[in-house]
């Protein structure tokens, strides 16, 4: 019954005709909503975004919460730029706060209705009346509905009403999410001011955030049952709330289905309550009189949660003192329909990022200055990479002049040093907030110094501003940055793209041919042992089990393919926890490396897989266009034993379009707003018969009933998983976080300059969600875990996941799961000896918080997130600085200074400048060229990782020589091989924690033992094996 009501609604809502009466009504609220923001605002309410007002939202919510004078204006006058307004701030700082956030409410309303008026600044009345998603119809004057609805009017205590006109309401929302299965249902009132109702209707009643200020004006009973949504059963409490319309000089008075359940009788206010009491679902202040004392002038009924609440009228009246004005509108029912119908080819998506960005050092006038020379140092720790790129370029001009240097980089990349050597002198940079980075650059430049300015002007492309470079001069910048590696098909890949060696392809005028020199050296650091490494260029190389050193050939160069490396590991899929203390302070960055590796079941294995297309106003143009290009690459990427189906949504509608040819995809109409749960509701009503249903939304995150939606998403989630792609540039990309989160999937941001990476983002399975980590710190007194990813998202077979944290005195954590319906536990642990020392662990670390804070989610809500956004932001500056890691805050600054009287005569020394970045951590073994890499049958016959690293250490020539020394060697070796059989724990002590070198020599007995050695005991424990 209750899905045929839901039918008979849409129906309703997708009709052709409005009558007159409601239709007059529809344009009074639409105006008051409009007319309300035009007297307050400074600018058009299309010129705010909802990001914007997120901003705004969060802002107030960290202002409500911070005491100090200074720190709340400071963040006032941050929400005044945000959000420009002629209104005059009340004195209480809860008053000003609750009227902006009332404020933001009702912009996002507006905002809302645009888009689902298909952005038309001056819709039809029918297209107004569309877009509230809500059933409206008069009720006769003379009817028994009306008799009845009057009947709850009635009140002897107030002054004589009349009523202008009641309408029906039905919300389409409401009615699939309002629980009848409480009891206890009874006809209650609401009030607000005429303004508040577009935004009501369209959406419905929602929780407040703040209580001291309610609807515009102040309450008698301000906050007493805290954060609720109020009701009354009497008029005269009613009025107390309204206003007078600017428009007609009616009120407006909402009768709603309030489910109480058990309600729960307050004699005494109580402003912490979030929930009723236990065991109920509902409270109700009892009104103070002659014999009863309490807290209440009215009787208050209050619910706390939204599916409690179903509208049912809207109630127009006025009072004895209010004047009636003229309001005739214009009512119209054309309805414009927008076709956005064509195919959609996939020829253009095969273009690199990079392709849009020219790389190098450009002068004033865009022409990239000669580059004499590219050499790369890298360092590869488990699954991260720190790399260290040196550029040459020379200014072959005859003044001086102001280049601007382009680095492309990935995404994932995140620079933490720059360097630059000219004339003999090296400037290193520094990071600092960006306008005083700014300040100093420009200063250095007026006063005829060298100065280097580093901005990211986007995630993935840096911009250095080089000013007054020499003419003649050769300048030496090197460039630090750390990443992730990427891990593929069970393969970890390293890559490194062309653009940082940007060629000049055809010379200019009187410039010279340029001679590509290149270099590239690498260290590879791993847990487990080294298989199957592939290089896209010629290397020499030594390697041990776990440790790998490469080096490109002299005549290799580096092209617009770049370099590519690739590995695997013998236990890929084991979880590690690396753990690294600073060498400075007493401070431990810790990483934990899951890559799961989940036996499919018929549980949980895929049985089909639905493409949603949000084709709402926001979406309209390049977004429409991206969207079907993704789906397109999807359904190419997809098993063809899947089931598949697409659909597209908006406003009340949706469609599943033909299957498409393999390269192309139609676009249906564009239009409305985003309304997610009505296809949402529709595939839930007819779960998969077996396995899990994937769900693959692409959208832009400006949904509509969010609550509603991320409750649906939850209750569903054991048989339909959520996947969500954004993709326009004002994405919510909160709200598609939280919808990947409660569906148990997982969420992508695709860029438009990324489109050839889209082929490799697919969904996964089967999958792990609710996904925590605990960490173990033995230290009672230690401050608490700093863990980026804050929230993580499920974790799937064969992808891996890295978590970060700044936890000290930390040796253990665990994580927890559910795995179709099982919980799962997988601890992770390392010893001291294990610890590392350094600082590359720690700059990974700050990369990924900075990173989390940017673009991670840091709260429930997105008005919690973005206040936590404002709490963090010093945090985040302070760690940007000191592990110069560049944030949205932050710049690299670097300032040479010159003497005018004395110019610079000195030389660069490059070669030894790029022979300082040594990367060699074999420096005892011989190069092997990649294709003579062949051991004897002797070496191969040898098993066990420990066994290989000895015998590596040996030259091949001493076994074809056999010296006088081999018998000791062996007699060694042999004892090492019964060592690892016996005492696994020697093995990973000499390959985590100690000098790999020492150790080595001192179990050959070169070296003695130190008396404090972790070996000693095991070599005592040994019999019958002599000890060199």
């Amino acid at each position: 019954v209750l899905c045929n009501w839901q039918l008979l609604l849409e129906e309703k809502l997708n009709c052709s005709t409005v009558t007159q009466e409601v239709g007059t009504f529809v344009e009074l609220i639409w105006t008051e909503a409009l007319g309300s923001l035009n007297s307050i605002l400074t600018v058009p309410v299309s010129s705010i975004s909802l990001n914007d007002v997120s901003r705004v939202e969060g802002l107030l919510l960290q202002a409500q919460k911070r005491e100090g004078e200074d720190e709340v204006k400071a963040l006032l006058d941050e929400v005044k730029t945000l959000l420009p307004l002629v209104m005059v701030d009340p004195d209480s700082k809860q008053k000003l706060i609750s009227q902006k956030l009332d404020l933001c409410q009702l912009i996002r309303d507006i905002l809302n209705m645009s888009e689902a008026t298909l952005g038309n600044p001056s819709p039809s009345s029918l297209g107004k009346y569309r877009a509230l998603r809500c059933s409206i119809d008069q009720v006769p004057p003379q009817s028994p509905e009306f008799q009845s609805v009057s009947q709850l009017l009635q009140d002897r205590y107030v002054q004589p009403v009349k009523i202008q006109q009641i309408l029906r309401v039905s919300r389409g929302a409401e009615v699939h999410m309002f629980k009848e299965e409480i009891g206890n249902i009874k006809p209650l009132l609401h009030s607000s001011r005429p303004s508040s109702f577009m935004g009501i209707l369209s959406r419905g009643l929602l929780l407040p955030r703040v209580g001291v200020e309610q609807h515009g004006i102040e309450r008698t009973d301000v906050g007493n049952l805290g954060s609720g949504i109020y009701f009354s059963d009497s008029l005269c409490t009613s009025i107390k709330y309204s206003k007078p319309s600017e428009m007609d000089g009616s009120r407006l008075l909402l009768v709603c289905d309030v489910a109480l359940g058990q309600c729960k009788d307050l004699h005494w206010r109580d402003i912490t309550l979030t929930r009723a009491p236990e065991g109920y679902s509902s409270v109700h202040g009892v009104q103070q009189t002659q014999n009863t004392h309490t807290d209440f002038e009215d009787d208050e009924y209050v619910v706390y949660n939204t599916d409690q609440v179903r509208i049912k009228y809207v109630v127009r009246y006025t009072l004895e003192e209010d004047q009636m004005k003229s309001f005739q509108p214009h009512v119209d029912t054309i309805y414009p329909i927008h076709h956005f119908s064509h195919f959609v080819q996939i020829s253009d998506l095969t273009m690199s990022f990079f392709d849009y960005v020219t790389a190098g050092l450009l002068d004033s006038s865009g022409q990239t200055l000669p580059l004499q020379a590219v050499h790369v140092r890298c360092k590869l720790m488990d699954l991260l990479s720190q790399v260290i790129i040196f550029q040459t370029y020379t200014n072959n001009s005859t003044v001086p002049i102001e280049a601007k240097y382009v680095f492309p980089l990935e995404e994932t990349a995140a620079v933490c040093g720059f360097e630059a050597f000219i004339n003999g002198k090296h400037v290193i940079g520094k990071v600092k907030e960006k306008e005083q980075a700014r300040k100093e650059y420009r200063q250095a430049i007026e006063k005829g110094h060298g100065a280097y300015l580093m901005d990211q002007d986007a995630p993935d492309v840096f911009t250095i501003s080089v000013g007054n470079l020499p003419p003649g001069a050769t300048v030496l910048i090197k460039v630090t940055f750390v990443t992730e590696l990427v891990v593929r098909a069970g393969s970890i890949l390293f890559s490194l793209p062309g653009s940082v060696a940007p060629w000049q392809q055809s010379a200019a005028l009187n410039q010279r041919t340029q001679v590509q020199e290149f270099s590239l050296s690498m260290s590879i650091e791993m847990p487990y042992e080294i298989k199957d490494l592939e290089c896209s260029h010629r290397i020499q190389i030594k390697r041990t089990d776990c440790k790998a050193v490469v080096s490109t050939k002299p005549e290799q160069t580096l092209n617009t393919d770049g370099f590519q490396l690739s590995f695997t590991l013998s236990q890929i899929h084991m979880p590690r926890m690396w753990v690294e203390k600073h060498p400075d302070k007493d401070s431990e960055a810790c990483m934990l490396v899951f890559y799961p590796d989940f036996e499919s079941t018929g549980v949980s294995s895929v049985s089909d897989v639905v493409i949603l297309l949000d084709t709402s106003e926001s979406m309209r143009g390049e977004a429409t266009l991206n969207a079907r290009r993704l789906a397109i690459k999807v359904l190419n990427s997809l098993d063809r034993s899947l089931r598949v189906n697409i659909i597209s949504f908006g406003t009340g509608q949706y469609s599943t379009p033909e299957q498409p040819p393999s390269n192309t995809l139609s676009s249906p109409a564009v239009g409305g707003s985003t309304e997610l749960w009505r296809p949402l509701r529709s595939l839930n009503l007819l779960p998969p018969s077996h396995g899990v249903r994937n769900v693959l939304l692409v959208s832009d995150g400006h949904v509509q009933n969010q609550p509603q939606t991320l409750q649906m998403v939850r209750e569903n989630a054991r048989h339909t998983r959520l996947f969500t792609c954004g993709l326009s540039p004002t994405a919510n990309r909160h709200m598609l976080r939280a919808l990947a989160q409660a569906g148990g999937g997982a969420f992508e941001f695709f860029d438009t300059k990324k489109k050839h990476t889209w082929s490799e983002k697919c969904m996964a399975s089967p999958g792990c969600s609710s996904v925590a980590v605990k960490w173990q710190q033995f230290s009672p007194t230690a401050p608490s875990p700093v863990q980026a990813p804050s929230q993580l998202h499920a974790l799937f077979s064969d992808c891996h996941t890295l978590v970060y944290g700044f936890v000290p005195h930390c040796t253990q954590a665990t994580l927890f799961g559910d795995l179709s319906g099982q919980e799962i536990k997988t601890m992770v642990s390392t010893t001291e000896l294990q610890k590392t020392r350094g600082t590359f662990l720690h700059k990974l670390t700050a990369r990924a918080i900075i990173r989390d804070y940017e673009d991670g989610s840091l709260g429930s809500s997105e008005a919690e997130h973005e206040g936590k956004k404002a709490e963090l932001k010093s945090y985040i500056i302070e760690l940007s600085k000191e592990f110069s890691i560049l944030s949205q805050f932050t710049s690299f600054v670097a300032i040479e200074e010159r003497d005018k009287d004395q110019p610079d005569s000195g030389i660069t020394d490059v070669p030894k400048i790029i022979a300082e970045e040594d990367v060699d951590i074999l420096p005892y073994m011989g190069w092997t060229e990649e294709e003579d890499m062949i051991v004897d049958n002797e070496v191969r016959d040898f098993t066990g990782s420990f066994r290989n690293k000895m015998l590596i250490l040996i030259s091949v020539n001493i076994y074809k020589s056999l010296p006088a020394c081999y018998d000791a060697v062996k007699k060694a070796v042999d004892w090492v091989c019964w060592a690892d059989r016996q005492y696994p724990c020697v093995c990973s002590r000499l390959e985590f924690g100690l000098n790999w070198e020492s150790c080595t020599r001192q179990l050959l007995g070169l070296d003695s033992l130190p008396p404090c050695s972790p070996l000693t005991p095991v070599l005592q424990r040994s019999t019958g094996i002599s000890v060199m």
